[in-house]
Parts: structure tokens; C-alpha cells; sequence
């Protein structure tokens, strides 16, 4: 029989890599290790988890055991930074090994979905048998999106590139979760705006990297809820309407108050945030799992240095996956359920217990 999941199983696995987890950004200073945030933090205040609603009655789908659901199993959140022809550092990925990852992803029965969609725990559009994976992207460097002089996307970004991808595979959208900084993607100004309004229109979402890109634990509180609120102010004079609800630390690293992660400001800059990205340094736990945090969410680092076989990279993890399914969550197409083998029943979340479904694999 298989044991139940948990954190600590999924810290052993990292461990076992002979690997400490750390955190990092591109061209930035040296990271602190990528912190832990006790569930009894203050933070929490924006975990919609406590709120859950009623269970509805069953729908009728695939068999469960048919298409092996666990949606208590562990989903990949993948971090990527600067995309460039020209690998110079640990946080780089060429197109073309970015072509390769949308390609290894699809064979092995992912489906794409955005950060908010993972915090607020709605995976509607993941059909029975898939496993969802988190695409995001910090910085918001020029090698992430562009669009040349008709207006049409740059081919060989990563928004490009995966829209190319859909093309092909129209079962595997092109969604990503985009975490911004002031000038996104190298623009200033009506180019800036323009950029902002089409990577949303495209159905990708628009998070918070803070303005400045500082260490958050450097700064006062005052400065803290600045860097959130000015960066979201921003989207939304550009996309009127849309606010970032989700963010990624720069560098890792949280501030003195984390409730300052959740909310802050006031007026024009006051900001929210559902769910807060680490920088490392592997799977996230089912958000319908106990050991779920919204405000940290782990990821898993994607390069194309040194051929991205690095210890808990994604093939790391995409290997580890592939040798043991049962790590991972499967969806099993029944939105408003929880549907997981009975050996999991001790790692549910206690909020989703009435909507839990428990099947016996065959």
C-alpha cells in the first residue's frame, strides 16, 4: 500500500537529492533559504479554504479508479526567469529547451493552469486523467513577451512559443502566470500598456513582483506595502479592472511582517494577495491538502544550464513523477469534489471533508 503524502515526505524527497533548498532570482544578490510559513500565521487571512463552500451533489464522470484521480497529490509550479539564445547563468533557458519542456509536459498528460487558479482551488477546466502544472514567470523580462511592429507576439518568447504550441496541441492552452516589476518586459509607457492588455486577453495572468525588485526583509513596512501597491496600481491603470491577486517574493525572501504579504496600502495602492510564491525548491502540496500554505508556495526551478539535469530541477521532478504517479494529482473531471484513493483520507484538509470522494484503486 502506498503511505498518504505529506510535506514531510515531499522534504525527504529533497532531501534524498543530497541538496539544500534555497532561493534565487536573476542577476540579484544571493538568496536566504526559501522560508516556511506556520498555518497559524496572520497571513492567512486570505486562504479562501475556510470558507469552502457546501458539497454539491455528485456529477457523473470517468470512474475515478479509471482514470487514477488523486486530487490530494502533489502539482508543479514551474519558475522560469530569463529567456535568451545565449545561456549565462543558472535562471536562463533557451527556446528551444523551452520548446522541449511544453513538449515533455504534454506527452506526460499535463494541463496548464494560472496560479489563481491553483490558490483558489478551481480546476474546472482540467479533464479527468490530467495533472495541472503552473507555467510562471518572474522579472518579466523581454525574452517572456514581445510583440513586434504590427502587433502581433514575438515567436520565440515563451508567450510565442506557447501559443505556437497550442496550435499544434490545442488540449494544452497557452496559460501562464506573468510576475511583474515596473518597465514589464523591458516597456515603458503606451507599449507597456499595450503589452499588459494582450498578454490578459490571451488568459494569462498578471501577477505581483513588487516595483523594484528589493529584499523585502530590508525594508520598512511602509516601503513593503509601496513596492506591493505601486506595482499593482499599475496593472490596473493598464488593464482597467485587473489587479494582481497573487505574487512571487523577490529573491525569496518575505518581509519583517509577513501580514504584508496578504494585504496592505491604502487608496490607489492599496493591494491584495491570495497566494505568495517561494522560489524553491519543489512540488506544491493539493491545495485540498492539509499541508497546503496559499502564502507559500513552493516551485521548481526550470533552466537550460548545464542542460537543466541539476538536482530538483523540473526533470528532477517530472522523473520522480513519472516513476511514482501516485505523488501527483490527477484530476478526475468532477468539479466541486475531492476524489482521492482512500489511503489519502488522513491528509485531507478539514474544510474539504464533506466534499470528499474515496474510491479503492484496482
Amino acid at each position: 500500500m502506498t503511505a498518504p503524502l505529506s510535506r514531510r515526505r515531499l522534504l525527504g524527497l529533497a532531501a534524498a537529492a543530497g541538496t539544500t533548498i534555497v532561493a534565487g532570482c536573476t542577476d540579484v544578490a544571493a538568496p536566504d533559504a526559501a522560508p516556511v510559513i506556520s498555518s497559524a500565521d496572520p497571513a492567512h487571512s486570505a486562504d479562501p479554504a475556510k470558507e469552502a463552500p457546501a458539497a454539491p451533489t455528485p456529477s457523473t464522470t470517468t470512474p475515478a479508479s479509471a482514470v487514477k484521480a488523486n486530487e490530494l497529490g502533489m502539482i508543479p509550479v514551474l519558475m522560469h526567469h530569463r529567456l535568451a539564445t545565449s545561456v549565462s547563468g543558472e535562471y536562463d533557458m533557451t527556446p528551444a529547451f523551452f520548446r522541449a519542456e511544453l513538449e515533455r509536459l504534454h506527452a506526460e498528460g499535463y494541463f496548464p493552469i494560472r496560479t489563481l487558479d491553483l490558490v483558489r482551488r478551481d480546476f474546472s477546466r482540467v479533464p479527468a486523467g490530467r495533472t495541472p502544472v503552473v507555467l510562471t514567470f518572474d522579472d518579466s523580462t523581454p525574452g517572456q513577451f514581445a510583440l513586434d511592429a504590427a502587433g502581433r507576439v514575438v515567436p520565440d518568447t515563451a508567450v510565442g512559443i506557447m501559443l505556437a504550441f497550442e496550435e499544434r496541441h490545442p488540449d494544452f492552452p497557452a496559460v501562464g502566470s506573468f510576475y511583474l516589476n515596473r518597465s514589464p518586459f523591458g516597456l515603458s509607457g503606451s507599449a507597456a500598456v499595450q503589452a499588459l492588455r494582450r498578454l490578459h486577453a490571451l488568459g494569462c495572468e498578471l501577477g505581483n513582483h513588487t516595483w523594484s525588485h528589493p529584499n523585502l526583509r530590508q525594508i520598512d513596512a511602509g516601503k513593503v506595502q509601496e513596492e506591493f501597491g505601486r506595482l499593482s496600481a499599475s496593472v490596473e491603470e493598464a488593464v482597467p479592472g485587473v489587479a494582481p491577486r497573487t505574487m512571487a517574493l523577490p529573491l525569496g525572501i518575505h518581509p519583517r511582517d509577513r501580514r504584508l504579504m496578504a494585504r496592505g496600502g491604502q487608496g490607489g495602492t492599496a493591494y491584495r494577495n491570495e497566494g505568495v510564491l517561494l522560489v524553491g525548491a519543489g512540488p506544491c502540496p493539493s491545495p485540498f491538502h492539509r499541508d497546503f500554505e496559499p502564502m507559500a508556495i513552493a516551485r521548481i526551478r526550470c533552466s537550460s544550464h548545464q542542460g537543466g539535469k541539476g538536482n530538483l530541477l523540473m526533470d528532477y521532478w517530472l522523473d520522480r513523477f513519472a516513476a511514482r504517479p501516485d505523488l501527483k494529482f490527477v484530476a478526475s473531471g468532477n468539479a466541486g469534489h475531492v476524489t482521492a484513493p482512500r489511503r489519502e483520507a488522513a491528509a485531507i484538509a478539514p474544510a474539504f471533508r464533506s466534499r470528499a470522494l474515496w474510491y479503492d484503486p484496482r
